[in-house]
């Protein structure tokens, strides 16, 4: 299945698709469009709305039968089918699953959870459209992107078509892509969540140019989505609960212009909180729903493709961001020169670079290491210890740089000599820093 995948995604189309795909070990929603237009979500039910998918997978029993979503959960209950759930954290952290004695790879597990959303994807759009899957989660941290990674390997789908994102970011999208009236002001997103309460104020900062929008993340763990007071009264739990809510909301905004709230999770059903919903609705326009980051995360994927003039004036800074520039100072065309390595403001999961150079001597490779406040500027140096001795730029080497974490960088250097005169000697060296 996943060669059929591989190709899907190969095959060239005039039709142009981005795929969203919000992940997380309660729900996940998947999300598609154009370069252009609305954007759709994918619903599992012809019949009615269902755009939340259980994030689980179920193996029936002495069958290798796989199933996903709802479907899982029903065969679970039914008692044909062993259910495995938390696959991304199960992903993460990397230990064997064990179903009916066997031993499986939880990043298997988390790649076929995605295989089957994205094959399910193409029953409304052909998956040969597709030129971009952008995965957001809620913390993009090591572990989580390395699982991602090695899911998508074993998907065999390109890696330059996949990105990631944090839900952070994917709100950032979706809030400039909204109407103008809905962006005039501050974001705020109240995501009621199984563990409890996450909110999420989305500020922009209109006295810098470009404007920088900084998301403001705060969890509230007491706050969950059953009544959580211990009033018998069903009226004096909602207005407990109302009130608390009510508080939260109010500290989490002050005295900020926020345009727009959304109210993400079904744990806001149930008309429980009708003094809260009064106050912000007094201040801002307020919807309810569940696919903002999906959707948002397409409006990534667009912008990565082709800018386009909704972000233009816009930088997010979140702490996925590269908080430093990193360069070297290079001689090209007999005049001294800076060539960029990797430039702070991007994610830094998304920052790598390879190339290769000829060496002047055999001095160290010297990395510029530039902070966004511009001080405290260093250099790195990397000693190429070994390397044989050889006349004046008759050594080249290829050098590989990129973020194994928000502050550590890995240097990947390989001697690969001159040509026929000066064969390479085979060695490589490696060397971590933080720019912290």
């Amino acid at each position: 299945m996943a060669d059929v995948l591989r190709r899907a995604f190969e095959k060239k189309s005039t039709e142009k698709t981005v795929v969203g795909i919000d992940l997380t070990d309660e729900f996940s929603q998947v999300s598609y469009g154009g370069l252009t237009g609305e954007l759709e979500t994918l619903s599992l039910s012809a019949e009615e709305e269902k755009l939340c998918i259980p994030t689980l997978l179920a193996k029936k029993h002495g069958e290798n039968i796989w199933l996903f979503g709802e479907e899982a959960y029903e065969a679970y209950e039914a008692g044909d089918a062993v259910l495995i759930d938390r696959l991304l954290a199960r992903a993460r952290a990397k230990a064997p699953v064990e179903v009916e004695m066997l031993d499986y790879d939880p990043i298997d597990l988390l790649a076929l959870f995605i295989k089957k959303c994205l094959s399910r994807l193409s029953e409304v759009t052909p998956l040969e459209r597709v030129i971009s899957v952008t995965v957001t989660v809620d913390d993009p941290d090591t572990s989580a992107i390395e699982a991602l990674d090695a899911a998508v390997d074993v998907l065999r789908i390109k890696r330059e078509q996949v990105f990631f994102l944090s839900h952070a970011e994917s709100a950032y999208h979706y809030m400039l892509h909204q109407d103008k009236a809905l962006r005039n002001g501050d974001m705020l997103i109240c995501d009621l969540r199984p563990k409890g309460l996450h909110t999420m104020l989305m500020a922009k900062n209109i006295r810098t140019y470009p404007v920088v929008v900084i998301a403001g993340e705060k969890d509230h763990p007491e706050f969950l989505p059953e009544d959580f007071t211990d009033e018998r009264s069903d009226i004096k739990k909602k207005e407990v609960k109302d009130k608390a809510f009510f508080d939260i909301t109010g500290n989490v905004m002050g005295d900020r212009n926020v345009s727009v709230v959304y109210l993400l999770g079904e744990g806001f059903g149930g008309a429980w909180f009708p003094e809260t919903l009064k106050n912000l609705c007094r201040r801002s326009r307020v919807f309810m729903g569940n696919n903002l980051y999906s959707k948002g995360a397409c409006y990534g994927a667009r912008e990565r493709i082709e800018e386009t003039n909704e972000e233009k004036g816009f930088v997010f800074l979140g702490k996925n961001k590269l908080k430093a520039n990193l360069g070297m100072n290079i001689v090209r065309e007999g005049e001294n020169a800076y060539m960029a390595l990797l430039d702070a403001g991007k994610n830094w999961y998304d920052s790598g670079k390879e190339c290769d150079l000829i060496l002047e001597n055999d001095d160290p490779v010297e990395i510029v290491v530039t902070p966004l406040n511009g001080k405290n500027i260093r250099n790195v140096r990397i000693l190429l210890s070994g390397c044989p001795v050889r006349p004046p730029r008759t050594t080249r080497i290829h050098l590989d740089i990129r973020m194994t974490s928000e502050d550590m960088v890995k240097v990947c250097i390989a001697d690969l000599g001159f040509g026929e005169l000066y064969p390479s000697s085979g060695l490589v060296w490696e060397s971590e820093f933080s720019i912290a």
